[in-house]
């Protein structure tokens, strides 16, 4: 039995990124999880971590959507711990991320020229694209920290690095692996000690030392996000009360709940009933029977997702969570059921049983049935009645009565 109650959760009408757009290293942005995202959907994949102690808000946010850490694969771990403002240390501590200026964790990134703003000066490294990577050359910790974007939990780091602690560019078929710094120096002509920290998108062994450009062996000779950061151990009273806590994605929320849940499956995801895991393309609308047939997810007929709004995610700006296409923020798939003229109605008529008889006879269906004593709805099903009701054993949404005593009849 499924426990969520998916119909009511916020993230359900979520729109996802396409797969069709790209992650733009070039300072524009750091949307990591929505790099992290594209990667996984081709396939890609990363560890998951090892002796590391879960924060609050990321396990209250993981027990509200009925998943658990441990079953989540390595690039969905580091995905909802950055959406959920959090950082690793070279040790595998969590650290807390704070956004400034009402920055979120996709904008986190300083531009080049915001950069050269604070009296900065840049070096540059042509990457394998032929496209540039921007690191930086002089730049004192005053001026850097006076272009950050957040502030990060201080921690202990006890490794000497001496590496870039700003810039741009990225392999774009790499895995972030998103790691907190410590840069610590003291100039040699002023004597002043500084403290930066920095979150840096790659494991130490794929970054170039500080000036340099990587090599062919390093990230496949592409540079890397890196991000400057205040920590807590040395930021001024106005910055500390700017600071704002994180919000999670929604978008996130539904990828993690539609890829990695447990949901109701056979143990074969290319066949059964596959209701809570499989995930819906924009381009979905394939006829109930279809769907079911071929094994694939139910889906009311002649509903399509929202189409995705280019500018949502276009790839030189921060993607936006949630898609608000009514009043109250959510998609009104009701008001589509209701305009729907699929030709198909005419299996739902009370002289048909064609549809009952493609569904009780199905091979993907056997073994997948629920018992219908054991949904209990939240709201009576009466006669002629029409409207969106809900369960707390299948999570489907269905919003008219018909696709309700469609459902009872293949859950026996």
């Amino acid at each position: 039995m499924i426990e969520r109650l998916l119909t009511s959760a916020s993230y359900v009408d979520a729109v996802l990124p396409t797969t069709n757009t790209y992650f733009a290293f070039d300072g524009t942005n750091s949307d990591l999880a929505r790099q992290l995202y594209l990667r996984a959907k081709a396939g890609a994949n990363a560890p998951q971590f090892k002796s590391l102690s879960v924060p609050t808000a990321v396990q209250d946010r993981l027990d509200g959507l009925g998943l658990a850490w441990k079953d989540l694969p390595g690039i969905a771990q580091r995905a909802v711990l950055w959406d959920s403002g959090f950082g690793v240390t070279s040790t595998n501590d969590v650290v807390q991320i704070w956004t400034l200026s009402g920055h979120s964790m996709t904008d986190l990134a300083v531009p080049l020229v915001e950069f050269q703003d604070v009296g900065c000066v840049e070096t540059n490294c042509t990457q394998p694209d032929n496209t540039t990577s921007w690191s930086n050359l002089y730049c004192n910790g005053d001026q850097m920290l006076r272009a950050a974007r957040c502030v990060v939990e201080d921690f202990t780091d006890k490794s000497d690095i001496h590496l870039a602690m700003w810039e741009t560019g990225g392999n774009p078929e790499v895995v972030p692996a998103p790691t907190v710094r410590k840069h610590a120096w003291t100039d040699e002509s002023s004597g002043v000690q500084y403290n930066v920290v920095a979150v840096h998108t790659l494991e130490l062994d794929d970054e170039p030392a500080y000036d340099e450009c990587a090599s062919s062996s390093q990230n496949g000779g592409y540079g890397s996000l890196v991000l400057p950061c205040y920590t807590t151990a040395d930021v001024p009273d106005a910055i500390k009360s700017a600071r704002e806590s994180v919000q999670g994605s929604a978008w996130v929320s539904r990828w993690l709940v539609e890829d990695y849940s447990g949901g109701v499956t056979s143990g074969n995801e290319s066949s059964g009933l596959n209701l809570a895991r499989r995930r819906r393309e924009v381009d979905e609308s394939d006829p109930l029977e279809d769907s079911l047939i071929d094994g694939e997810g139910f889906h009311p007929l002649g509903v399509k997702d929202a189409p995705l709004p280019q500018d949502e995610f276009a790839p030189n700006q921060s993607s936006a969570s949630t898609l608000n296409s009514s009043a109250n923020g959510t998609i009104d798939r009701s008001a589509w059921l209701r305009s729907s003229t699929s030709s198909f109605d005419q299996d739902f008529g009370s002289g048909s049983n064609n549809t009952l008889k493609i569904l009780l006879n199905s091979e993907f269906l056997v073994g997948q049935r629920i018992s219908y004593e054991s949904i209990n709805f939240q709201r009576a099903l009466s006669k002629g009645a029409s409207g969106e009701n809900t369960c707390s054993s299948l999570c489907l949404r269905l919003s008219t009565k018909k696709y309700f005593w469609y459902l009872s009849t293949i859950l026996r």
